[in-house]
């Protein structure tokens, strides 16, 4: 080993210890800093942890109180079909076709009072995911239902809203688009569907929210706008469920357009 080299090691624990001794002063002299910025760090990452956790213990509660609700409607909705499952084989045993449907749906007796208390727990849970996609599925049944005002109602209750980029973001505008059609809110269903089409991360739902926002051009009675938009869809998205409905409704159109 040459001497050079020799002093060269010998040197260099003397430089790591020279490194050491700067950064340690330099740490005393801004301790007070290094620690706020290491407590701040902690508490970050603690204060996240804590927030995931409390906010999965909120949507857990929330799934608790919404769920058993959802679950008796189901019931409801299983006992009726049974029933008329029954009264149906009965009248085939008897070769007799009935004149009245049979087992008619009586919405205040069947059902009012449970979509009463699924509502209510809705509302005072109205702040998470839970809630809102309960809301969904809810004013889906009441839009089955045919009760589209309370379909509104329902969809409106929930203050949680998803990002631009979830895909419940785009099943909610839609859905509620419908319902503010069925409810004869045309300027409404317009902008709902607007903002969903305003979405690139929505994509999947463009081709049928624009369809639909013909529909509520048509609603309003601007036939002209309502023409270009079904002309728009069947352009801008060939070979597609909403373009051949598109083409449909620009033959409607051009009846209603002839005179007499």
């Amino acid at each position: 080993m040459s001497k050079k080299d020799f002093k060269d090691q010998v040197k260099a624990p003397d430089a790591f210890i020279s490194t050491s001794t700067r950064v340690l002063n330099w740490i005393e002299k801004h301790a007070r800093a290094v620690v706020a910025v290491v407590v701040l760090a902690c508490l970050v990452g603690a204060g996240l942890t804590g927030y995931s956790y409390w906010q999965s213990s909120v949507e857990s509660r929330a799934a608790e109180a919404i769920y058993k609700y959802e679950a008796e409607l189901k019931a409801v909705e299983a006992r009726i079909r049974e029933e008329r499952g029954e009264l149906m084989r009965e009248m085939s045993k008897k070769k007799s076709n009935p004149k009245d449907p049979i087992r008619p749906v009586d919405y205040e007796k069947d059902y009012a009072q449970i979509v009463g208390k699924l509502k209510n727990e809705i509302k005072a849970h109205r702040k998470t995911r839970t809630a809102l996609i309960s809301a969904l599925n809810l004013s889906y049944f009441l839009v089955q239902q045919k009760r589209f005002e309370e379909a509104l109602e329902v969809i409106s209750i929930p203050s949680f809203e998803p990002s631009r980029s979830d895909l419940l973001a785009g099943f909610t505008l839609m859905h509620k688009g419908l319902v503010l059609i069925e409810n004869g809110k045309a300027d409404e269903a317009i902008e709902t569907y607007q903002r969903l089409l305003d979405s690139s991360a929505l994509k999947a739902f463009h081709s049928e929210a624009l369809l639909k926002q013909g529909i509520a051009w048509e609603l309003k009675g601007d036939l002209a706008k309502a023409k270009d938009t079904y002309e728009n869809v069947a352009r801008s998205y060939p070979n597609t469920d909403a373009s051949t409905s598109a083409s449909q409704f620009l033959r409607l159109l051009e009846l209603k357009s002839k005179p007499g």
